[in-house]
């Protein structure tokens, strides 16, 4: 069966076999006669051997063979295959998915400290690790965050171009092992950009202690350097607040030029920054002979800082600085002096001098030189006294007995009209008030009161009272009228409604009002005809606001300080206003007047 038709074979076997010994007969018939059958018989099993062999190699037998052997290699590699794919598949089903990049890929501003996000679809078995090239970064630290890793970072050169390279191993369900790797680019953020410099290039009056600042548009990996020349006050190291370098100073000098200069050394000469700017500071101690206005700029009970206190003339210009750690103070009508919490005063040069030796209240004359206070003069009764600011006192007046001092307070102190004007206070209010001549101590005027609530308030030379009677309407709203009193005779020579007075002007003709209800309606009136002078634009509110007012010495002009909050501790609008009623705003700041007392 193997080697085909049996039938056809022998045929086709016994056609050669005839044929090959047709060939031999003749063959041995032409050579040499011999035995024809003897010869036939020794090579007929060699021959017919031959002829199989032949035959077999005619036959598709080997081709048969062939294919069996190919199609046993094509079902091994189909096998292989197969085996290739299915971990193949696995592998693939194991791969980490990346979904989100940050940076992203591309990215330019970058900041040179911060953090790489890799948020994972999948995520790998093991912790990925990340590489930057080139190597300037540090990698502070690694952790997940869910399905984001997070790898912390810093130590990036500005404006460089960086690559990526984030590697992590995997593991598929059949236990084959994969490696992923993402690539990336990026682009640090370029050198920062000077946005602001304080104090301002080339600016005038600059303040005499306080800070340089270098704004940047965002913060650079070195420390700027800071100088000033000349090299007369104190700088102190600089430190960063936000995107600002801030260095503080002191010790400048009044009325001088200053240039600074900001080094920003990157280490590389191209990109390293230097800037160099100039200011002049502003002036010392006042001019002697000039009235000013004091306020400070920081709060006076912030003691532990070195207060700026600063005096403008009756123009709203600046006129004279100081410095010092002065707490509350109150200046004298001129502003030629400020008297201090403690009872010591100081001249415009800071100065301090005569302590008043005093813990009773007192208040400084018209001509900002004497003053008037009480005093316990020894013999167990409480008196009037005054003197120079820095003594010493004389005696004027008794008062009355030392064991009320809260039960006195001194309306007003005038050289110029040699008076003085002084009320007892009840627990209902004012009781009495007397005007009394400092220099013999007589009585020149004095007037009783029910206890009905009075409240009075003196012009600065005791020539006119102002007397406000407050009480309650059927709301409950506080109402009350002030009357306008003269003390040369006690008569009454006008009548303002629903107003109470916080101050005269110099001459007493003209008063600042405000609402006898808590309010900010604050306004200039002529008294003598009831013409409104001045009020501020801004709509008046029911809401309680600090007002204070100081008249100017020998003026006509009047210094109102009003607070738009009354939050913020302080006030932040000064007006000068001329007698006229025209005004002018000079501060719009917060600052802290020292004018808030009685003149």
């Amino acid at each position: 069966a193997r080697l085909g038709n049996p039938i056809e074979l022998k045929e086709k076997l016994y056609a050669r076999i005839r044929q090959r010994a047709a060939r031999r007969r003749v063959l041995v018939t032409a050579d040499a006669p011999s035995d024809s059958t003897a010869a036939v018989s020794e090579s007929l099993h060699t021959r017919i051997v031959d002829l199989l062999e032949e035959h077999q190699g005619d036959e598709p037998v080997g081709r048969r063979r062939a294919m069996l052997v190919g199609l046993i290699g094509v079902a091994l590699a189909g096998a292989l295959i197969a085996f290739v794919k299915i971990h193949a598949d696995a592998l693939a089903e194991a791969q980490p998915t990346i979904t989100e990049l940050s940076p992203l890929a591309a990215a330019t501003d970058v900041s040179v400290s911060g953090d790489v996000r890799v948020k994972f679809g999948r995520r790998p078995e093991g912790t990925p690790t990340l590489r930057l090239e080139p190597a300037h970064a540090v990698l502070e630290s690694a952790h997940w965050d869910g399905n984001t890793w997070v790898a912390v970072y810093s130590g990036l050169h500005l404006s460089t171009r960086y690559q990526l390279v984030l590697q992590a191993d995997y593991r598929s369900r059949l236990k084959d092992t994969g490696h992923l790797e993402k690539r990336w680019m990026l682009t640090t953020q370029g050198y920062p950009v000077l946005s602001a410099l304080t104090p301002v290039p080339d600016q005038k009056l600059a303040a005499r202690v306080g800070k340089l600042s270098v704004d940047f548009t965002y913060r650079p990996p070195v420390e700027p350097r800071l100088t000033i020349k000349p090299a007369d006050g104190t700088l102190m190291p600089g430190g960063w607040y936000g995107m600002t370098w801030n260095a503080g100073y002191s010790g400048l000098k009044p009325l001088t030029r200053y240039e600074v200069t900001l080094t920003v050394d990157y280490g590389a000469a191209a990109a390293s920054t230097q800037r160099q700017w100039a200011f002049s500071t502003e002036p010392g101690a006042p001019p002697a002979d000039v009235p000013v206005i004091w306020y400070g700029t920081n709060s006076p009970g912030s003691s532990s800082d070195a207060q700026r206190l600063v005096a403008i003339d009756w123009h709203g210009d600046l006129v004279g600085t100081m410095y010092g750690a002065y707490g509350y103070i109150l200046q004298v009508p001129d502003g030629s002096a400020l008297s201090i919490k403690d009872g010591t005063y100081i001249d415009r040069n800071g100065t301090a001098f005569g302590p008043s030796g005093s813990p009773y209240v007192g208040m400084v004359a018209d001509d900002s030189q004497h003053v008037c206070k009480f005093a316990d003069a020894g013999d167990g009764r409480l008196s009037l006294f005054t003197g120079p600011l820095g003594g010493p006192f004389r005696r004027v007046a008794v008062a009355g007995s030392t064991g009320y001092p809260s039960g006195f307070n001194i309306l007003a102190c005038s050289v110029t009209t040699d008076r003085a004007v002084i009320a007892d206070d009840g627990r209902a209010g004012v009781t009495a008030i007397r005007v009394i001549a400092l220099s013999s101590g007589r009585v020149l005027y004095q007037r009783a009161y029910a206890p009905s609530g009075l409240s009075a308030t003196s012009s600065r030379d005791g020539r006119f009272l102002a007397e406000l009677t407050s009480s309650f309407d059927a709301q409950g709203q506080a109402t009350g009228v002030t009357v306008i009193r003269r003390t040369l005779d006690g008569r009454i020579v006008a009548r303002l409604d629903n107003q109470r007075v916080l101050r005269f002007s110099w001459d007493g003709m003209r008063v600042v009002t405000l609402p006898v209800k808590t309010g900010n309606d604050v306004m200039l009136v002529d008294w003598q005809t009831g013409k409104v002078l001045w009020r501020p634009a801004a709509a008046p509110s029911t809401d309680f606001r600090p007002a204070y007012a100081i008249a100017q010495p020998n003026g006509p002009a009047m210094a109102i300080a009003l607070g738009s909050d009354p939050r913020i501790g302080g006030v932040d609008q000064l007006w000068i206003v001329s007698g006229d009623g025209q005004a002018a705003q000079v501060i719009g700041t917060v600052f802290y007047p020292a004018f808030n007392g009685a003149f």
